[in-house]
């Protein structure tokens, strides 16, 4: 299991990010495991357990608006084949 699935899990839920963090850390607190691999996901990144949550859907959201705005018509990309010369 990934922790970033579990994310996106309860964001998908709800779409709304602070009532997605607040399923995640009632989920925490019934699993221990859960706990674990959160604890370790923010060491590996240097987040706080506080703040990895939401810090993890604005890079999310950063990440893609960087990609619209390399290719703003983007969807004109949709049917090339990239490999095809």
């Amino acid at each position: 299991m990934e922790i970033t699935d579990v994310f996106e899990f309860h964001y998908n839920e709800s779409h709304d990010v602070n009532e997605a963090e607040q399923s995640f850390r009632e989920a925490m607190k019934n699993d221990s495991n859960l706990k674990d691999l959160y604890r370790n996901w923010c060491d590996e990144m240097g987040y706080t357990e506080r703040k990895g949550f939401k810090s993890y859907f604005i890079n999310k959201a950063e990440g893609d608006n960087i990609w619209d705005s390399i290719f703003p018509n983007k969807e004109e990309l949709d049917e090339y084949d990239f490999d095809s010369k």
